[in-house]
């Protein structure tokens, strides 16, 4: 028994001691670093929210920034400006030829209602561009709708972006194996490499503010390569059309949006490219010391 005793009042002091450290470290080295997350863009992001914005959710679940704003990732509310259909400009031509809910109409407008509500931590999400090709939009167009778009947030003075650049529109089923599959691959190429250089140019002209980007076209690349790598059973058939009793794991909910499986992956890989930032040396070397010296302690009481 009184070894028992002896063991338990050990075991409290260390733990006093893993409490004592989690006081004194500074709370920013826990802390996930968004206070909240703005989204704009096109139906691969509209969650049909309830501020009115958005069409719907065009998918079999939770879209990508859902996933990201939740508790398991960056755990922030969430503000979704992005609607099904949207090009990079202003319009809408999949909604009635609207000439409204574009990308820059999104921006436009948050900027003009909503940008003073905001703090200047928030993770702002741009991610663009399909429905421009779609209806027979340039490349170059759509991508300095999407660099006009970002500069006009920054000149707002938002810190953080994360940038998504275009799958390979050519490899989803509405494309791949017809006619226009090339074109749609060299489409979302000659975008993304219009959009990495107009990137690197936002970089040198806002210093300090952090430009975070997320290749989705690598990333639906290697999961068709090797699906089971990344958890899909099906990456080529549409999940809407599957046949009855199929419980397989799809990575394309219709003929170009991904299912909530594939959502849940882009968000991760999100997490990954946009996360909680690296703690600064003089905190990790305080943590580091307090460890060591509980080690230390621990080490003395079982002697």
């Amino acid at each position: 028994m009184l070894n028992q005793g002896m063991h338990h009042r050990k075991t409290q002091f260390f733990l006093a001691g893993i409490l004592f450290i989690l006081l004194v470290v500074p709370a920013g080295v826990w802390a996930l670093p968004y206070g909240s997350i703005i989204s704009f863009g096109d139906s691969l992001t509209d969650n049909g929210n309830a501020d009115g914005y958005g069409f719907g959710v065009y998918s079999n679940g939770p879209v990508w920034v859902e996933y990201l704003a939740d508790a398991d990732h960056l755990n922030a509310p969430l503000f979704d400006m992005a609607f099904g259909g949207a090009t990079t400009g202003y319009d809408n031509p999949a909604a009635g030829n609207l000439p409204i809910t574009g990308l820059n109409w999104q921006v436009d407008v948050f900027l003009a209602n909503y940008s003073g509500m905001i703090a200047s931590d928030a993770l702002v999400t741009v991610w663009a561009g399909a429905n421009d090709l779609f209806n027979g939009r340039t490349y170059a167009q759509a991508e300095d709708n999407v660099a006009l778009a970002v500069a006009k947030l920054a000149n707002a003075g938002f810190q953080n972006f994360l940038i998504m650049n275009l799958p390979n529109v050519g490899a989803s089923p509405g494309f791949s194996g017809t006619p226009t599959e090339a074109y749609a691959t060299w489409w979302s190429q000659e975008f993304n490499a219009d959009l990495e250089e107009d990137l690197a140019g936002l970089k040198q002209a806002y210093a300090g503010v952090n430009f975070y980007t997320l290749d989705t076209y690598n990333l639906l690349t290697l999961a068709m390569a090797d699906p089971a790598a990344y958890g899909f059973d099906n990456v080529t058939g549409m999940w809407s059309t599957r046949p009855d009793g199929d419980t397989g794991t799809y990575l394309f909910f219709d003929s170009v949006h991904p299912t909530t499986e594939a959502h849940m992956l882009i968000a991760e890989k999100a997490m990954a490219a946009a996360g909680a930032p690296v703690p600064e040396p003089a905190t990790l070397m305080l943590l580091g010391t307090g460890l060591i010296g509980l080690a230390g302690f621990r080490k003395k009481l079982r002697g």
